[in-house]
């Protein structure tokens, strides 16, 4: 059975097609819909927004060189593959999984879960790009090499490169429009193969257990920004080592503790800067800054540029 084949195949396995590339999930799968562009030998792009989603797992999937790469545009999801590894994954995550190893068990947010995904056969994609750039420079070796080899999966935040590159893929059709949505695919692939490159995969897998913990510190992050939690007390919280806690949430989100709840504050920050009216010094108070002259110092460390010059 050849990519496409299979993947039509699975994709009538799961839903019903309500019309041209749309499709309605059915039965015990869940509740959503899912819009199908492809993109190029090797590469479909599926849009789903999803109220509910239970796996259903085609064995010859097991088979396939192939990757899904899955950007959430908003909502939450957890995932529990079969060998008990856990990945999850907020707004704005990126998420890659093996198609390798199952997905066991699927549980979104309240208000489910908005996602992009480009699924990925890897022996096609890499003679496109290699016929796309007139190269012989992408090969086995390069392109995601280790997650293709590994028996997991792996979710860390994204940047506002990746995300804008996301959100172009879901813009209404245009003149030229598919040419555009080409680029967006091929740049968003090179930058998440650059990334990964530079981790050690060998670190990314650990316990769902393990996993939950650490995906509760970050929300336990994210609702307190305005306070100074410790990394101590963060620990005992969900009771997890300390030094466990620091390196499994390096691995989970690409960043340090403290650089996660920075980066959150700076993007709390400018939100209140472009809807509210609030004063710097009320918005560094609610970002977790005592002295709003610390607070202008980490935006502009940050952000290049002061946050009242920001608002304006």
């Amino acid at each position: 059975m050849n990519n496409e084949v299979l993947f039509k195949t699975y994709m009538n396995l799961i839903s019903k097609c309500e019309g041209e590339e749309v499709y309605r999930l059915i039965g015990p799968v869940g509740e959503g819909i899912m819009k199908h562009t492809h993109i190029a030998k090797g590469i479909e792009l599926v849009y789903s927004e999803l109220e509910s989603y239970n796996p259903n797992y085609q064995d010859e999937k097991s088979g396939v060189d192939g990757l899904e790469i899955m950007y959430i545009a908003d909502g939450h999801g957890e995932f529990e593959l079969q060998n008990r590894q856990f990945v999850s994954g907020d707004k704005g995550d990126v998420m890659i999984f093996n198609s390798k190893t199952a997905v066991r068990k699927c549980s979104l947010g309240k208000s489910g879960m908005n996602c992009i995904s480009l699924i990925i056969f890897c022996e096609d994609t890499i003679a496109f790009l290699n016929e796309f750039f007139d190269t012989s420079d992408f090969n086995d070796s390069n392109f995601f090499s280790e997650i293709r080899k590994s028996t997991s999966a792996v979710s860390y935040p994204g940047s506002d490169l990746l995300e804008k590159l996301f959100l172009e893929m879901m813009k209404l059709p245009g003149e030229f429009s598919a040419y555009n949505l080409k680029l967006a695919v091929v740049q968003t692939i090179l930058i998440l193969m650059q990334r990964k490159d530079k981790r050690d995969s060998t670190d990314l897998y650990f316990s769902g257990t393990t996993g939950r913990k650490v995906q509760n510190v970050r929300r336990i992050i994210n609702s307190n920004l305005e306070q100074e939690i410790s990394i101590e007390e963060l620990s005992e919280k969900v009771n997890l080592n300390r030094t466990t806690l620091q390196k499994i949430f390096k691995e989970m989100y690409g960043l340090t503790i403290n650089e996660y709840r920075t980066k959150s504050r700076i993007q709390l920050a400018k939100n209140l800067l472009a809807s509210t009216d609030l004063s710097i010094t009320e918005i560094a108070g609610r970002c977790g800054y005592t002295n709003a002259s610390k607070f202008s110092e980490v935006f502009k460390r940050n952000e290049g540029i002061l946050p009242k010059n920001w608002r304006e």
